[in-house]
């Protein structure tokens, strides 16, 4: 299979979706890889690392379009990406359910959509996961920097004193993001509180970590927690589909003025009313005067350590699919929970209920 990998285009996105290791195991099994020039860079690899073991380095992204069947991604494709896939297959993080414009594009051009983020196996995002050990704690580290009154917040130190109290940590969700997020508060000495719909989860956490305050999430709960909150750090998952939202814009006048929310959910369409993504070029913005965190691409900012780890992650799903194509597909049902567009239908019904579209059965297809 002619399998491309062009450099990504969103502000600050430094990792690449193919590392050379990846690169190389596909070209063993006789796949042809084209790269864009430059798409390694961010994160450490130049073009010498994939030309030495036989990858073809292209000059420009509309020829690493033009000469592949899949193209291999980190991040959604633009509108003008999604003109150069008609009728071929693209694997990355598609989050469609954050974008009925970028699901309709997908359908429009016959694009064969698969996700990484849809694939589940034992209640578990196998290829999600890495990105959101990485998010749930870099969610953390941000959020205490904004803690500083020179980035505009409270001017509090995330750990206290010995003469003066730890900030106020509020964690809803306690999936991959949220146990990392959690984690990292309690280590830096936080006073920290986790809110699940889950009670054996929350069980389970509380006997792994007994310094943290957990309790069943509901809107009152939430309400009577945001008014003592310096930092809170939404993220709720719903693999494919829209999160909940867990935080309306009314709630917003219970919380101190400089308080922070982080919504690690974004990508998916965000579990905060008052939400709306944002980059690591302009990450926050204010409203009531409450701080907002909104960054799409949160691992970016740690692109070595981040394309390293999808890569360990996404390889054998990649190489699978290149191996077999859309008939081994059809035929591996783990692999088939990546499919959410194909022959202009849309196959993921989480994004068809996100975007009150048709949803299609790949059996009546």
């Amino acid at each position: 299979m002619k399998i491309g990998i062009p450099k990504e285009i969103i502000s600050q996105e430094y990792r690449v979706s193919v590392n050379p290791e990846t690169a190389k195991m596909l070209l063993q099994a006789s796949h042809h890889v084209f790269i864009e020039t430059g798409a390694g860079v961010g994160s450490g690899y130049r073009d010498k690392n994939y030309e030495e073991i036989g990858c073809e380095v292209v000059s420009t992204a509309a020829e690493v379009f033009d000469r592949s069947e899949l193209i291999v991604k980190v991040k959604e494709p633009s509108f003008d990406e999604v003109e150069m896939l008609a009728n071929k297959v693209i694997f990355t993080y598609l989050h469609l359910s954050s974008s009925k414009e970028l699901t309709h594009k997908l359908l429009e051009h016959n694009v064969t959509g698969l996700a990484y983020e849809t694939v589940v196996i034992n209640n578990q995002t196998p290829m999600l996961k890495p990105m959101s050990e990485i998010a749930g704690r870099l969610a953390l580290l941000d959020s205490i920097e904004l803690l500083k009154k020179s980035k505009g917040g409270k001017g509090k130190l995330i750990a206290g004193t010995s003469l003066a109290e730890p900030a106020n940590v509020l964690v809803i969700g306690g999936g991959i993001v949220g146990l990392n997020a959690m984690q990292m508060s309690i280590g830096l000495g936080a006073n920290t509180t986790l809110l699940d719909l889950n009670n054996d989860l929350l069980k389970e956490i509380k006997n792994n970590y007994p310094q943290v305050n957990v309790a069943e999430s509901s809107e009152q709960v939430i309400k009577n927690l945001l008014p003592i909150m310096d930092i809170v750090v939404g993220s709720v998952l719903k693999p494919g589909g829209k999160p909940p939202m867990v935080i309306t814009k009314d709630m917003l006048s219970l919380m101190e003025p400089k308080s922070i929310l982080s919504d690690v959910s974004v990508d998916q369409g965000g579990c905060f009313e008052t939400s709306r993504p944002t980059t690591h070029d302009n990450p926050t913005y204010t409203i009531d005067d409450i701080i907002h965190y909104c960054v799409r691409n949160i691992p970016s900012a740690v692109p070595f350590t981040a394309t390293n780890a999808l890569n360990e992650a996404t390889k054998p799903f990649i190489l699978k699919f290149a191996n077999s194509g859309l008939d081994g597909l059809l035929n591996d049902d783990k692999l088939l929970m990546a499919l959410n567009t194909f022959k202009g239908q849309l196959t993921n019904k989480e994004v068809a209920i996100a975007h009150s579209l048709e949803f299609s059965d790949l059996k009546e297809i």
